[in-house]
């Protein structure tokens, strides 16, 4: 009788180490969880955010490079559209393509972006600085200028 008494403290004392070593467990998983949470996903949603941008963007210089005039309006805010009806820069020309030359995040919600653009024939190059905002959860064109 003695030795079942032994094997059952033994069994309990097992018993105990075995939860304490997973609750332990649970509590190191965690923390390393809290950890990624707070270092990775942000990281993560600012490049999924700037590949949204950089969407839109492309969206709105392909419709410039196939002379799309009304698909063009469509990415522009009203500063854009006042800018293009003074002349600031021109919506469509003779564009072949174009190369995004550097990226910057500007305050929540803005990006810039320099743009190389190529005419047709080679004839001339030149850049432009583009600035999106984000509006109701959608990035629009918000400026366009000739960059220096």
């Amino acid at each position: 009788m003695a030795e079942k008494e032994i094997d059952r403290k033994g069994i309990i004392k097992a018993l105990v180490f075995a939860l304490l070593f997973a609750f332990l467990g649970i509590g190191v998983l965690g923390w390393q969880y809290r950890q990624i949470e707070s270092e990775k996903v942000p990281a993560l949603e600012e490049r999924l955010e700037q590949k949204s941008v950089e969407a839109v963007l492309e969206k709105f210089m392909h419709a410039r490079i196939q002379q799309s005039d009304k698909t063009v309006m469509n990415y522009l805010t009203e500063r854009a559209v006042e800018e293009a009806a003074k002349g600031e820069f021109s919506l469509l020309n003779n564009m072949e393509r174009y190369e995004i030359l550097s990226s910057e995040k500007l305050q929540d919600g803005q990006y810039r972006y320099a743009v190389k653009i190529y005419e047709e024939g080679g004839r001339i190059d030149f850049v432009e600085i583009i600035t999106l905002s984000k509006i109701l959860d959608q990035y629009y064109i918000d400026s366009v200028e000739m960059g220096g």
